[in-house]
């Protein structure tokens, strides 16, 4: 399909041929018919894509954070955290209305042929939650539809305003969110005044002026501000305009340098909207579809699109004065063109070519040369930060071993990006593409952990070996089925990604432990802090800190000891905010069948001078101090030597060593019972935090 985007560092916005999406649980897959540019935020996006990495960097924050990284865990990560950020293209556009062609799994309000508008980019093919789109009722214009979100906008800084029948209300900045609020104000029985220094933004026969010198505003009830504008103007005239006690409502990006003197005296009030509404970044609302009560929260996004597609549908408001021109989609790269210098458009309406066939053929990118014999040939599912830093770039230093032959992603685009940048020929380009073809031998699974063991279960009934970045599952039930899926499977290859176990340092007191066996092991992280929202700490969709990067450490302790965990306790502090326990600020205690006690601290609050991993193995009177898997400093008797190691945390040999046992050149290094184990002693520990308990990890 064609998607419009704009390159980093390229002023030129292009058309990109990116896969179609693949909708997932509570995801609506529409195929466009019209979207509408919006320029003030759509020119925004283009200027922000091509400030440089360097303009970027230029802020202090960024500089001391990029510093610490740098000295922590050098330049790759470094890398890691700028790649993916740097490097994506933005997707351009986000009203638009459609038809649905699919829906994913526990969609029950939505269905194929339905019109519907959504919150999509300019594309083909866009993909949503369900919460971010509505129905189209059979009455109302496809064209005007489109405008929905943008109405939202509108709709929602009206409500902040509190405004009502006979209010006073000034608009200041009359593009298109601010025509949108003006026709909105009016319909419900406002009093209201428009202000734009562009004339041809004027409203017929509306009371519409380019400055308010001279004008007698008084008892202005509310200002709300939709211009965009670097300088503080816009401020300065709402509190002058506004009444005692009046409401300022910033929609627009505008500098916020208030006079206190102003809103002191008026006791003004000052509200920033965001965006639709409720909801908005509410990653709850938006990835996972769960909606807020309406006794708590009237008007969420959705109930906002749906109050404006109902007002279209009663002829209350009128849009088709707001579309300068309409443009065939494939001619978008040229719309921007059209807001430079005088006269510029309103607004833009983009013209999709409709097919009843769901599915666009376009010639695909063809990069790199057919494989070689002897090569595992691979396909990667996921095409996230892990992928495009880690996992790609170890593939194309094994190229002689492997072939990428498919990266498939939900949503399309980041695939097509990584695709590019690693010159990878994508012959399949969806999930299932890739394991349906009978020439891939390995899948790498690379999603966030959600999904793991449902593709796990999926590749191994496919026929294929499986590289899983773990954790394996976040449910315990998810073993059992993953478990189940093996059984019934012919020599299932199952691989999990605890690369910890392969570094060169961890080898190394492997060899040692040989002659003295250890039975303690203490291991501390210290790790960056993630924003609560970060997908990791989501229960449904991360499954929490434990499961995701400390259970690395329950794994290393099993191949030190030989043995496997037995029971496990986990206690943290309490977010008295909200009564819960934190994640990030862990302690585990486990005790192994072998007798063996391994305490795990994982923790987010540390000072990050510090290394990240740190692991002290004792037994036997000798110990062994690893510090990020680089420097190992081991006593042994009267013996206290260190030795350096700079070939990182066995992700290349993990990498390697699975892509030798799918060619039945090695076996497995893990057995089915230690990774059932492992991952079981990981969600416990997530499950049963702080219950104060030691809980048996069952294995048979």
């Amino acid at each position: 399909m064609k998607q419009l985007v704009v390159e980093r560092n390229n002023p030129d916005p292009i058309l990109w041929d990116t896969p179609i999406p693949q909708p997932g649980p509570g995801e609506v897959l529409i195929k466009n018919h019209y979207s509408v540019v919006s320029s003030g935020t759509e020119l925004a996006a283009i200027d922000s894509a091509n400030r440089s990495v360097g303009d970027k960097l230029q802020d202090s924050s960024n500089i001391t954070k990029g510093l610490e990284l740098l000295e922590k865990e050098g330049a790759a990560a470094v890398w890691s955290a700028v790649f993916p950020k740097n490097i994506l293209p933005i997707q351009l556009g986000y009203s638009s209305s459609g038809e649905v062609v699919e829906v994913g799994e526990a969609v029950k309000d939505f269905h194929v042929g339905e019109k519907v508008v959504s919150n999509g980019n300019h594309a083909e093919y866009v993909l949503v939650n369900q919460n971010l789109c509505t129905r189209i009722p059979d009455d109302t214009s496809m064209k005007e539809a489109a405008f929905t979100v943008l109405g939202s906008i509108a709709l929602h800084s009206l409500r902040l305003s509190d405004t009502s029948l006979g209010s006073k209300v000034v608009v200041i900045g009359l593009g298109i969110v601010g025509q949108l609020v003006y026709r909105l104000a009016e319909a419900q029985g406002s009093d209201v005044i428009g202000i734009d220094p562009d004339s041809s933004r004027h409203l017929e026969n509306k009371n519409n002026y380019e400055t308010v010198e001279g004008l007698n505003l008084e008892n202005v009830d509310s200002v709300i501000i939709t211009a965009a504008s670097s300088s503080n103007e816009p401020i300065e005239v709402a509190t002058k305009i506004a009444r005692n006690k009046a409401k300022i409502v910033v929609v627009g990006d505008i500098p916020l340098n208030i006079s206190r003197n102003e809103f002191y005296y008026k006791e003004l009030e000052l509200v920033v909207s965001k965006s639709y509404g409720p909801g908005r970044y509410d990653k709850q609302y938006e990835v996972l579809g769960k909606d807020y009560p309406i006794e708590y929260v009237r008007w969420t996004e959705n109930r906002n699109f749906e109050a404006f597609i109902k007002l279209l549908s009663l002829n209350q408001i009128e849009l088709s004065d707001l579309v300068t021109e309409e443009i065939d989609f494939s001619d978008s790269p040229e719309v921007y063109k059209k807001f430079d210098g005088g006269n510029k458009p309103l607004s833009i309406l983009l013209r999709y070519e409709i097919k009843t066939d769901p599915k666009i053929d376009f010639e695909k990118v063809e990069l790199d040369p057919e494989p070689n014999v002897g090569k595992v040939k691979v396909g990667i599912i996921g095409a996230g930060n892990f992928a495009s830093t880690t996992i790609l770039p170890i593939l194309k230093e094994l190229r002689k071993d492997c072939q990428v032959l498919g990266i498939a992603s939900s949503g399309g685009l980041s695939s097509e990006l990584l695709a590019r940048s690693f010159k990878v020929k994508n012959k399949y380009e969806t999930e299932s593409e890739i394991l349906e073809a009978e020439e891939i031998d390995a899948v790498f699974i690379l999603t966030q952990h959600f999904n793991h063991a449902e593709l796990v279960i999926k590749a191994i009934q496919a026929g294929k070996a499986v590289y899983v970045e773990k954790p394996l599952a976040i449910e315990a039930s998810s073993i059992t089925e993953i478990e189940e899926a093996m059984y019934n499977a012919d020599n299932p290859k199952i691989f999990l990604g605890f690369n910890r176990r392969f570094a060169t340092a961890t080898q190394f007191v492997k060899t040692k432990l040989n002659n003295s066996p250890a039975n303690s092991i203490n291991f501390r992280f210290s790790v960056p802090p993630l924003d609560t929202d970060h997908w990791t700490n989501v229960e449904e969709i991360g499954g929490g800190r434990i499961v995701g990067e400390a259970i690395h450490a329950i794994d290393l302790a099993c191949y030190f000891f030989d043995s496997l965990p037995q029971s496990i306790s986990s206690s943290s502090p309490i977010d008295k905010e909200n009564n819960k326990a934190l994640d990030n600020q862990v302690f585990l205690n486990i005790n192994f069948a072998n007798g063996s006690h391994a305490a795990i601290q994982y923790f987010s609050e540390t000072n990050q001078a510090l290394t990240k991993e740190r692991v002290e193995i004792h037994g036997s009177g000798n110990s062994y101090i690893v510090e990020d898997f680089q420097l190992l400093r081991y006593l042994e008797g009267s013996l206290d030597k260190s030795k350096v190691f700079n070939d990182g945390k066995g992700h290349k040999e993990s990498i390697s060593r699975f892509l030798l046992y799918v060619k039945d050149e090695v076996s497995n290094p893990f057995t089915w019972l230690e990774l059932k184990t492992i991952s079981l002693a990981g969600i416990y520990a997530q499950k049963y935090l702080n219950s104060g308990k030691q809980h048996s990890v069952f294995h048979n």
